[in-house]
């Protein structure tokens, strides 16, 4: 039997003879005869042994063909056979191989045992792999049973048998196998087959987790490219599984790893990088997965072996250009993977020190990659390069400045790494612990200085030196001359020698060592050699500053030319200083103080870099911590913990601005605050619980000390976290008692007040703080240091507000916590206010005032008679005061002067249940005697009257809101304690009831009560209104004197006075509709006509609160409030642009024309007022249909010439608000609308605003129509450039989405739009002539005008000649003075879109009365009192009127 078994490329293959002596498999015998078949080979096995197979390889063929339909038990069995046999062959292989007498006979048939017994196996276990990875058959499950998993072998562990199988391969591809081959070369098809199969199992995932079959794996390969020259195969193999399984990325790098380090092979690194580099760019961008998957292999294997990649890294630099952000990636994490584990270690040579320059400037480079993905990977390569210490210090500061400006990068991912990476430098710095840019530069200044005295005596040395060798140079110069001539003659001799110069130097040597061996042979008077050294040197470091003069001759001539010599001085010049200064400095201790002293210097100024490029960093991070990205805000939180820990100057600006987001309501940000905080604030590390307490209340007081009202509360937030979460312990808050109380040494006033505000805050998380230290609280902060310190009395006033409870769990009826009204808090109160009244240069009597009202009204159980104790008192002190003045002025005083008109009616009533008579407080006028100082006819100072209504206004406002929630409240809670007693006897007295009887009781006793609610409620807003600040009582009589300083600035000039006057105005308002509304034309005169922008702005917040509480009687006056938007004060219009906000978007202020004043808002100089002009529209926009609403009325107004707003504002006005008009039907209405209104226009500039207004809108089929038809309204108006190009941008906008059909009317339109300009630019001169002629007869007849927002008009100065009538009331405008001057024009206004069709075009004046006129009267069915913009913080609510009728509120006002 001789035959040649040919390994076949499939299956079919060895059916046909291609080649004389092929063996062919002569019948594939059918699927019945396996087991007979089987057992004949099991049989000639037994007789023949391995080389059974010869005669029987037609039965395992046939098996292999029929495997899948195969009994499993009949599979594991020719399995078990095939196994056994190449097992049993392979043992006797070796001692074959080692036969050195072996025939041709003898060598082709083991060469076919091997090859057949080879192939049966492979292609068997290829099979068993493909079965085993076939998806899971679940079988449905039966009722009651569960799931179980079809398995076509549940006897035959795969994994087991595979492993076997691999064992074989291993060996056979270990052993000298070649030598069965003639010549010795294992032909490719055989090593095909082997690894074929390997990289068949690989593609099984569970294969790259199985670690002794993976390893198996690899050994069978690396042996295949060490012993098989596989190299080629395996690495094209190795990027084509990439490019399908992603899951091989980590195996195939473990695999090319070992190939390298145990098979020394590192050709296959450089065949696959050169295969990636070789991979069209298009490919790549197609092909993202394949693309990942040799990325994240390159990479892995860069990690690995770096040094091999190294050497092959020029072929993958390419892809650096290609589109591929993925490719991109990976060749700069490949780099940085080089310089981390290769490049960055300290004995670098100048090659490696140039490539590693090189990476790092591609590095640099792709920080502005156009990809942000890139520029995030980037930033990552630095990061871990920075963590890694691998970066030089001469980069770091170019570094830091190129990711600085990487933090205001459009991407958050760029933004989150750059924020990492600037932590990471500042965690990572090579300089110091603490970078105080104070410090430091002071320090540098310092030592500066003292190098710079230093240095002077150093340049006589220096002289000396340059003398000595200059003089050696010149013996040496004439030597090399001489030897230049000679080479210069003999050209042959030259080439001789150079052709040896290369022995002159070491592969390891570098330019400087070079340099010094130069110099050793001059000295040596070695000259000929030294130009040798000298001309080689050039070659291999041409960049070598030395060498740029030869580098520039040799253009010219490449002989050695006499330019060798001048580059020998320069080189001589150069190391004789270097030896002179080395032989100095070991001889003079004076230079190494300098050398020391330099290096010193060159430090500090490379921290004080590296400090201000931190500091520059801050302010844009502090604005990342605003960021609506989570991760912008996380990373701006670690930077300012890590810059407070270094000492960064300015990190405690961030500091502080963290405390807002206290209140985000994303935990993770929240829980990140706090632990910062926590970190930073309550960790100090010590072992003393004194100690670490002393540090924690140190801290606090420091992050307190300074910070805004915005801060304190939301560090208020942040402590009362830390109570609950027990990090506040009790040692902490005792040592923050004993710094209030001053019991420690060396406590000031401020740390004690400070103490006492952080008690206050933790006392809201704990009542029991300050519950339990009430005494100590009286005794310490209204005691002695009250009298002189007003401002501990307002921080203790504080602290005991923690104690009300506002808020009532549902179904408590548990009593208020109140004091008695003869406590020692209300006492030292009421001592305080009256002793403290005339003490004027306490500035902040005021603010303690208000807090102490609060206290009263809050903790009293009789707050309205301590309050009146306290009015009385105040009184009298003025009584006294008017009463030594009388003395001393002998009845030199005038007369009180008060207008009736100005008195009310309850002036001279005298206050109730009084035992003494009150003083008649009269407003009388003010004598100039300086500002604080300024004495009324009743003899009392300006800043005293300031302080009485200041605390009156505060008393009535806490009055009613005393009577509101706390009187109210209690009423229903003894009303439910009575309703549940009587439901308790009912049930006890009464047997059972029919279910009937039981919900008629139910229901009848919920209305009961419901209805003695409403009478309850009633009752107080009767008390409210007749009771408090009118009528017969304490604030009454305070009232007309309040009046009279608002009414009067000429009698009461003093600013302080006034400012206090109008708050305590509003809020006597807030308390009574009737007063209200009988004052609310003096409150609107001063916000009209008052100088001052503190009275203004304080005046427009009361207006919004006092429009949640009485709507109706604000409604008329609601364009004065419009008004105060062109306020010239900043405050001013920020205050009134918040309050119509929250009155507009709480639906308390309908929207209508004058909307268009806060559109202006939108180009305010001031900033913040635009911001919020724009936050106003983009919230009011998510109310339905409210800006399209507006838009034509907003047009109309804004471009009224009157309106005197910018054409560039106006523009910009219109881009921001047409930005919410997304719907197409709203488009196409605004389409029509505002083609009609160029009827009504006459002037050229709204002709282009209006042209600019279509020009933003899109068009589809629709509205192109409609501006088809409506081609008439427009026509004459295209002579106009700015015009006719508005019409070109809507033209070619609508063509880009246009249907087919469309275009033709697009096309048409175009047209006529070209031909009515065209010929409006011929008649020109004819327009202008007939419009001066126009103009004539214009300068005649007085031409109409148009309607304006009522808020444009400027109101004169407020001035002493002007009184209150000069401000009308609005139900009064329009008197029959006005009528005289002819009938009024209606003004343009509507708030809806059928009105706004109205008012732009006048199509159908019949029409117009027929305007809703019932929209004005709808408000919101729950006002509620807006406390946010308001300084008055009470919940009080609107009192229950009519909202339809302002007549019937006015008479129920008055009945």
């Amino acid at each position: 039997m001789d035959f040649e078994f040919l390994l076949p490329m499939s299956k079919d293959d060895l059916l046909n003879r291609t080649e004389a002596g092929q063996y062919v498999v002569e019948e594939v015998f059918p699927q019945r005869q396996m087991p007979d078949r089987l057992q004949d080979y099991r049989k000639t096995y037994k007789s023949k042994g391995p080389s059974a197979i010869l005669t029987c390889f037609d039965s395992l063929f046939s098996m292999l063909c029929h495997l899948k339909n195969l009994d499993p038990e009949l599979k594991l069995e020719a399995w078990s056979i095939i196994l056994t046999g190449i097992e049993d062959y392979v043992d006797h292989l070796p001692a074959i191989l080692d036969n050195g007498n072996m025939n041709s006979h003898d060598r082709n048939t083991n060469l076919n045992v091997l090859k057949m017994n080879s192939y049966i196996l492979c292609q068997f276990m290829e099979q068993f792999e493909s079965d085993a990875t076939k998806p899971t058959i679940l079988v449905v499950p039966t009722k009651g049973r569960t799931k179980s998993r079809k398995r076509s072998n549940d006897s035959f562990d795969w994994e087991t048998e595979r492993e076997k199988g691999l064992a074989v391969l291993c060996q056979i591809v270990h052993l000298n196998i070649h030598r069965l081959w003639e010549p010795p070369i294992v032909e490719e098809e055989f090593v095909n087959l082997i690894t074929n199969c390997c990289y068949k199992l690989m593609e099984n995932p569970g294969v790259s987790r199985n670690k002794t079959t993976k390893e198996a794996i690899f050994d069978i390969l690396g042996a295949m490219i060490k012993k098989y020259n596989h190299t080629l195969g395996a690495s094209l193999k190795i990027i084509q599984l990439l490019h399908h399984f992603e899951h091989l990325v980590s195996p195939l790098a473990q695999a090319v790893e070992k190939f390298v380090n145990q098979y020394n092979n590192k050709s296959i690194v450089s065949e696959i990088m050169r295969e990636i580099g070789r991979i069209d760019g298009a490919d790549l961008s197609r092909d993202s997965s394949g693309t990942r998957a040799l990325s994240g292999f390159l990479v892995e294997l860069a990690e690995r072996i770096p040094a091999v990649v190294l050497t092959n890294i020029s072929v993958i630099l390419v892809l650096l250009e290609c589109e591929s952000y993925s490719m991109r990636n990976c060749v700069l994490s490949v780099i940085g993977e080089i310089v981390i584990k290769v490049l960055s270690n300290e004995g670098l040579n100048d090659k490696q020190k140039k490539d590693r320059n090189q990476f790092l400037d591609i590095l640099e480079d792709h920080l502005h990659d156009v990809h942000a993905f890139c520029r995030s990977k980037v930033l990552q390569i630095w990061a871990n390069i920075v963590n890694e210490k691998a970066i030089p210090l001469q980069r770091e500061a170019g570094v830091v400045k190129l990711v600085i400006g990487r933090l205001q990068d459009k991407s958050s991912q760029v933004r989150k790494n750059a924020i990492q990476l600037v932590t990471s430098l500042l965690r990572s710095n090579p300089y110091t612990a603490k970078l105080t840019a104070e410090e430091l530069k002071e320090n540098y200044e310092k030592e500066k200085a003292k190098l710079e005295g230093m240095l002077p005596g150093r340049e006589g040395d220096n002289t000396d030196t340059e003398g000595a060798w200059l003089e050696e140079w010149k013996h040496i110069e004439v030597c090399l001359r001489e030897v230049t001539q000679t080479l210069s003659d003999d050209d042959e001799e030259e080439e001789e020698e150079e052709m040896d110069v290369d022995n002159h130097f070491d592969e390891d040597e570098t330019i400087q060592q070079i340099k010094q061996t130069i110099y050793t042979a001059l000295k040596n008077k070695n000259y000929k050699t030294a130009l040798e050294m000298l001309v080689q040197a050039k070659k291999l470091w041409s960049d070598d500053p030395l060498f740029i003069n030869i580098r520039q001759t040799d253009s010219e001539d490449n002989d050695v030319t006499l330019d060798h010599v001048k580059c020998l001085k320069e080189l001589y010049k150069e190391c004789s200083a270097s030896v002179s200064t080395t032989a100095e400095e070991e001889n003079n201790p004076i230079v190494n103080e300098v050398t020391k002293q330099q290096v010193l210097v060159q430090y500090l100024k490379d921290c004080l870099t590296f400090a201000n490029q931190i500091q520059q960093a801050v302010p844009v991070i502090c604005q990342l911590l605003g960021s609506k990205n989570i991760s912008d805000i996380m990373g701006a939180i670690e930077f300012f913990v890590t810059g407070f820990e270094f000492g960064v100057s300015n990190s405690m600006s961030g500091i502080r601005h963290m405390l807002s987001l206290v209140w985000s309501k994303e935990s993770n940000i929240k829980e990140a605050v706090t632990s910062a905080y926590k970190r930073l604030y309550l960790t100090p590390g010590g072992s003393n619980k004194r100690a670490n307490a002393h540090v924690i209340v140190s801290n606090l007081t420091a992050l307190l000390s300074g910070a805004t009202l915005g801060d304190a509360t939301s560090l208020e937030e942040l402590i009362k976290e830390f109570v609950r979460t027990k990090e506040l312990n009790a040692s902490v808050i005792q040592l923050l008692w004993e710094t209030f109380t001053m019991k420690l040494p060396k406590t000031t006033d401020e740390e004690s007040r400070t103490s006492l505000v952080l008690l206050g805050m933790a006392a809201g998380a704990d009542l029991d703080i300050v519950r339990s230290n009430v005494e100590v609280l009286v005794r310490e902060g209204l005691g002695p240091r009250a009298d002189k310190d007003f401002s501990l009395v307002r921080d203790v006033c504080l602290a005991l507000t923690k104690l009300a409870v506002n808020k009532v769990k549902a179904g408590s009826y548990s009593e208020p916590f109140r004091f008695p009204q003869d406590h020692d808090i209300f006492a030292r109160l009421s001592a305080i206010l009256v002793s403290g009244v005339m003490n004027l240069d306490q500035t902040d009597w005021i603010p303690m005032a208000e807090q102490a009202i609060n206290v009263i009204y809050k903790l009293s159980e009789h707050p309205d008679i301590v309050c009146g104790d306290i009015i009385k008192s105040l009184a009298n002190v003025i009584k006294s005061t008017y009463a030594q003045t009388a003395e001393g002025d002998n009845g030199n005083r005038p007369d009180s002067q008060q207008d009736n008109d100005n008195r009310p009616d309850s002036q001279g009533e005298q206050a109730p249940s009084t035992d003494e008579p009150e003083p008649e407080i009269t407003s009388q006028p003010v004598s100039q005697e300086g500002q604080g100082g300024q004495v009324s006819e009743l003899g009392c100072p300006a800043g005293v009257l300031t302080r009485l209504l200041s605390i009156s206004g505060q008393i009535a406002l806490c009055h009613l809101v005393h009577l509101d929630v706390a009187v109210f409240g209690e009423l229903k809670r003894r009303h439910a304690i009575e309703e549940e007693e009587g439901s308790k006897k009912t049930t006890s007295n009464t047997t059972k009831e029919t279910e009937t009887e039981t919900e008629t009781t139910e229901e009848e006793m919920g209305l009961a009560g419901a209805a003695a609610e409403d009478a309850e409620a009633e009752y107080i807003r009767r008390i409210t209104e007749t009771e408090l600040v009118t009528g017969s009582n304490l604030l009454g009589f305070i009232q007309p004197l309040l009046v009279a300083v608002c009414s009067d600035k000429t009698k009461y000039p003093d600013q302080n006075l006034q400012t206090a006057a109008t708050m305590a105005l509003a809020k006597f308002m807030m308390v009574s509709s009737e007063f209200c509304e009988a004052h609310l034309q003096l409150l609107f005169t001063l916000l009209e006509k008052s100088p001052s922008p503190v009275i203004r702005s304080n005046t427009i917040i009361a207006l919004g609160d006092l429009s949640f509480r009485f709507p109706n009687l604000i409604e008329p006056w609601t364009s004065n409030l419009y008004a105060r938007l062109r306020d010239d004060s900043p405050t001013v219009r920020k205050n009134t642009l918040m309050v119509l906000t929250h009155l507009i978007l709480n639906d308390m202020v309908k929207v209508k024309g004058q909307i268009s004043e806060m559109a202006t808002c939108i180009v305010d100089t001031d900033e913040r007022i635009a911001r919020l002009a724009q936050l106003f529209f983009h919230e009011l926009a998510k109310k339905g249909n409210a800006i399209y609403n507006i838009m034509p009325d907003m047009i109309s107004r804004l471009s009224d010439p009157e309106a005197n707003v910018q054409e560039e504002n106006f523009r910009s006005i219109m881009k921001y608000l047409f930005s919410f008009i997304q719907k197409d039907k709203h488009c196409e209405s605004l389409v029509e609308k505002l083609c009609h209104r160029f009827n009504s226009t006459s002037n050229e500039r709204q002709w282009r605003d209006l042209a600019f207004c279509l020009s933003l809108l899109s068009y589809n089929d629709k509205s192109i129509r409609k501006l088809q038809e409506k081609f008439a309204c427009f026509s004459n108006k295209l002579a106009d450039e700015a015009v006719y190009s508005c019409f070109v941008t809507c033209v070619n906008s609508a063509k880009k989405f246009a249907k087919p059909e469309v275009k033709v009317i697009i096309e048409e339109l175009e047209e006529r739009l070209q031909a009515c300009h065209e010929k409006g630019v011929e008649d020109d001169e004819i327009i202008q002539k007939a419009s001066k002629a126009k103009g004539k007869r214009a300068g005649k007849t007085p031409g109409r005008k148009l309607g304006k927002t009522p808020a444009r008009t400027r109101k004169p100065a407020y001035g002493s000649d002007d009184s209150e009538d000069d401000f009308t009331h609005p139900a009064t405008r329009g008197t029959a003075k006005s009528q005289k001057k002819g009938k009024p024009k209606p003004k343009l206004s509507f708030s809806s879109d059928e009105d706004s069709d109205l008012e732009l075009f006048n199509v159908d004046t019949s029409n117009a009365a027929m305007q809703d006129k019932g929209n004005s009267d709808i408000e919101n069915a729950d006002p509620n009192l807006n406390v946010g913009a308001s300084p008055f913080h009470s919940p009080i609510r609107k009192t229950k009127k009519s909202v339809n009728s302002k007549k019937q509120d006015h008479m129920s006002t008055r009945n």
